[in-house]
């Protein structure tokens, strides 16, 4: 026959009234918090389903962020382009009306400092900043892309952001890309250099190509284009004035491009915010569903451990207090 001793007792005392409190404090804190799972030991599979989901929601968090830069970035973009392309459409307009023999030298001269004021114009418009950061040259930001003379200094590359897992757009237009086009008819030298006098007839040496291989092509920018013109108009050049109407066209079409582009490129990151926004709304109920306490059973099972605590500590109480002579009589 086994012998129950007073330890033994106590010790059993102490396992269940402990575990009992343990249970009731345990319920207590998630009624506190209304939270199921406190700590991995909870749950340990919805645990990890709940990193997962917190891991999301902070990449969706810089998602945003890069979203809201990029943005930024091409409405900025879109408003300068969108000036550009008025200051090529008022240059062609002046250019059809000076193309013909109709006006003179003195209106063409002063058609001609028109033209120098909107080739300036581009030109601002071309070192435009949001920031300290270059629009148009490319990866260089922190570099002005053209001189004085509309030579550039940027560089050829595109800034990729991320928007979403593995997803990425560029969010700038390059002044290589915008602002020049190739060309198998360059320049004449005589266009390009902005004198009063310059002869331009048939037999004069600078009436020639630049310097490029026949059937090579050249980079010709936008604003070789308005110095031509400007020098055309000094020159009292109606058949250059005509020569240069299709080149300006093309450099309307492409900004007019361009500008299409970067709508585009806005819808996109619009689509974009509005599928990580939906995806944070489904992770967030998934999370809910995981970590989130059912109130009714959470307090039923709280009133059963307090009630289960009470008869652990009443059952206690009257062990404690049987004494040798309770059994002898």
């Amino acid at each position: 026959m086994s012998r129950v001793s007073e330890n033994s007792s106590v010790h059993a005392i102490n396992y269940a009234v402990g575990k009992a409190k343990g249970k009731v404090e345990d319920l207590q804190m998630k009624g506190s918090t209304l939270k199921r799972v406190s700590k991995p030991s909870d749950d340990p599979v919805g645990n990890v389903e709940l990193l997962a989901i917190r891991s999301q929601n902070i990449d969706a968090g810089q998602y945003l962020r890069n979203l809201n830069f990029a943005q930024t970035q091409l409405s900025f973009t879109e408003n300068v382009l969108e000036e550009i392309t008025d200051s090529l459409v008022k240059a062609k307009e002046l250019s059809v009306g000076q193309a013909s023999s109709i006006y003179g030298p003195e209106i063409r001269q002063g058609v001609a400092k028109e033209i120098h004021q909107i080739r300036q114009q581009v030109l601002s418009m071309a070192n435009k900043r949001m920031g300290n950061r270059y629009l148009f040259s490319g990866q260089k930001i922190l570099t002005r892309p053209f001189n004085e003379e509309g030579k550039y200094h940027g560089d050829n590359n595109k800034i990729n952001i991320e928007i979403n897992k593995d997803v990425y757009i560029p969010i700038n237009l390059t002044g290589q890309d915008l602002f020049f086009a190739k060309s198998k008819k360059p320049l004449e030298r005589s266009q390009l250099d902005l004198k009063q006098d310059i002869d331009l007839t048939p037999d004069n040496p600078n009436r020639g190509p630049a310097s490029s291989d026949e059937g090579e092509e050249v980079a010709i920018s936008i604003f070789d284009e308005l110095r031509a013109l400007e020098n055309a108009l000094l020159t009292d050049s109606p058949e250059v004035i005509q020569g240069l109407l299709e080149r300006l066209d093309d450099s309307i079409n492409r900004v007019v491009a361009y500008r299409t582009e970067v709508g585009a490129l806005t819808n996109t990151i619009s689509n974009a915010e509005t599928n990580i926004e939906k995806t944070k709304l489904l992770n967030e109920a998934h999370k809910s569903k995981i970590e989130d306490a059912d109130v009714a059973e959470l307090f039923s099972d709280l009133q059963k451990e307090q009630n289960v605590l009470k008869a652990s500590y009443k059952a206690s109480s009257n062990l404690m207090n049987t004494s040798l002579m309770d059994f002898l009589r």
